[in-house]
């Protein structure tokens, strides 16, 4: 079977980006859903992308600032931001996994 190739774009529509959540992450709550597909529509993506990793750029962002310590850690003296981010990781994976899962 013939491999389907990903296509980059620089543009969504809001309604193509709505029925990709509700496809891949189908637990993802209602409210963070409609947020994610509002911004992600709204913004030109450059360099492009696909859909897919436009979601998952937008929601591992929100997940990591809304749900995790990243915030606090940024502000501790000598600790990097990539630091911060190995730091809060595994939460952030942990919760767009259970988004992943169908309900």
């Amino acid at each position: 079977m013939a491999r389907r190739r990903k296509r980059k774009r620089s543009t969504f529509s809001e309604v193509e980006v709505r029925e990709h959540i509700s496809r891949h992450h189908p637990t993802c709550p209602a409210e963070f859903a409609d947020a994610y597909a509002l911004r992600i529509a709204s913004r030109t993506w450059d360099p492009p992308t696909t859909l897919g990793h436009a979601v998952g750029l937008t929601i591992q962002n929100d997940v990591r600032h809304r749900f995790t310590d990243y915030d606090r850690l940024l502000r501790v003296p000598g600790l990097t931001r990539d630091e911060a981010r190995l730091i809060v990781a595994g939460d952030v994976r942990s919760i767009t996994r259970r988004w992943e899962e169908a309900g």
